[in-house]
């Protein structure tokens, strides 16, 4: 059976690029944010493999004319898949995150995987993720938020998705590794080793060979779809100069006891 690594925290926390650097394995396939293939309409979505999802070799049979699967659950679809996936990979790559839908979903897959299952706990800083919220540009009118409000809602989700990991850490440790995105974005090749620890896997050089075609994304950051040197990643510290210093304090203040824990103290600058 195909183990399955559930990226959990929040969006904005570089779950991307960790998908990313995984797949420089070729026994691990990563299938993006499976959760919202569940309700959001991609009857015309192109996966990061290049094909259209009908042609997609993962997800060409979980489609619905819709472009939903009507009446599946995230688990119920993360499991089809993994079973899916199972003749060729060893590990897949789920990286919904535990925003406010999810909370509960890393508890119900371990309960249906037991040993097969790791938490991958991703967490960045939180004024970082609050100013990534508040530069988004929605491409729809109905997503519009002023900034701030995008900014303070971030900090919420924030607080309750790693609170939500916190949890089954503390319940699962077994099946539960912490990573910040600070540490990964520094050190990609110290970060991943400990993963490919945990699952059993042989370490690997992070540059992925063009030949390799174990990326099947339909949903997430839109740099899923660029090719990325793992050596030359830098860490995405813009917040510290350009967000206003009255959001820092306001969303510091917000998530102050988890963001300590973290060691997201004081700002040091860029």
């Amino acid at each position: 059976m195909a183990k399955l690594v559930y990226i959990g925290g929040y969006g904005r926390s570089g779950s991307t690029l960790l998908e990313y650097l995984l797949t420089a394995q070729r026994k691990v396939v990563a299938c993006g944010e499976i959760g919202r293939h569940t309700r959001r309409f991609a009857k015309h979505k192109t996966c990061t493999c290049g094909r259209p999802m009908q042609d997609c070799p993962i997800w060409g049979s979980f489609q619905h004319d819709s472009g939903k699967l009507k009446g599946w659950s995230h688990e119920r679809l993360t499991l089809a898949l993994l079973d899916h996936v199972a003749k060729d990979y060893a590990v897949m790559v789920d990286s919904s995150k535990t925003a406010w839908t999810s909370l509960l979903t890393p508890f119900r897959l371990r309960r249906a995987l037991g040993e097969n299952f790791l938490l991958v706990h991703l967490v960045r800083d939180p004024r970082g993720v609050a100013w990534s919220m508040m530069r988004w540009k929605p491409k729809k009118a109905r997503q519009y938020l002023p900034p701030g409000a995008r900014g303070l809602r971030a900090a919420v989700g924030w607080f309750a998705a790693n609170l939500a990991c916190e949890a089954f850490g503390r319940r699962h440790p077994e099946n539960y590794l912490a990573l910040r995105y600070e540490d990964l974005s520094r050190d990609p090749r110290q970060a991943v080793s400990e993963i490919e620890r945990r699952l059993g896997l042989p370490p690997v050089d992070l540059e992925r060979g063009q030949e390799i075609d174990n990326r099947h994304q339909l949903y997430g950051n839109a740099m899923r779809f660029k090719e990325l040197k793992p050596m030359e990643l830098k860490e995405d510290v813009a917040w510290k100069t350009a967000m206003p210093a009255v959001w820092r304090s306001l969303v510091g203040w917000m998530t102050w006891p988890l963001r300590g824990r973290y060691r997201y103290g004081r700002i040091e600058r860029p």
